[in-house]
């Protein structure tokens, strides 16, 4: 496990997704996030569950990415939910329990994204706690890794979101 915490900017791709954000809110009048959801729901790749929405990325950076959102903020800054906080524990530990037992993902990367803990200049309204998911493979395989093709090119991904999301929602639909 790595745990990194930043200063003074977050780290490139979460502070890009951030400026994205800002533009398209700037630009269209809604929350990028909520568009984000919408058009994963509107192709099925996307349920909310107690609070935490969950999406089988449409354009993933590895297999199987899962994407788990929850509301963090308001106009003010960063704000944490305690309930919330416990809902998108629970709903991250079903993800990985039905990745592990029905997909058969044996090795996995997850990522904690959060606006800043501290007040910052920086505008960070609307911007969701984010757990991204991906499956690296079998360790024993040469391609379980990211290597140069994915970073600096473009995603080697063979999952279907469609099929991701559908047994993630079967899964959940049992634990209630």
């Amino acid at each position: 496990m790595q745990a990194i915490l930043g200063r003074d900017i977050h780290y490139a791709k979460i502070e890009g997704l951030r400026r994205a954000a800002l533009s398209y809110r700037s630009q269209y009048g809604v929350n990028y996030f909520d568009s984000l959801y919408q058009v994963h729901q509107s192709l099925g790749c996307s349920f909310e569950r107690h609070g935490v929405r969950i999406m089988a990325s449409l354009t993933p950076i590895k297999e199987k990415e899962v994407i788990l959102m929850c509301e963090s903020s308001d106009q003010s800054g960063f704000r944490w939910n305690r309930n919330l906080g416990l809902s998108l524990k629970e709903r991250s530990y079903e993800v990985l329990s039905c990745l592990r037992d029905e997909m058969g993902v044996a090795s996995f990367n997850l990522a904690l994204y959060t606006p800043p803990i501290a007040e910052v200049d920086e505008d960070w309204s609307g911007f969701p706690i984010q757990i991204r998911i991906v499956d690296r493979g079998w360790l024993t395989e040469a391609p379980s890794d990211i290597g140069a093709m994915e970073l600096y090119s473009s995603s080697v991904v063979a999952s279907d979101p469609f099929e991701v999301i559908r047994v993630l929602k079967r899964f959940c639909d049992t634990k209630g």
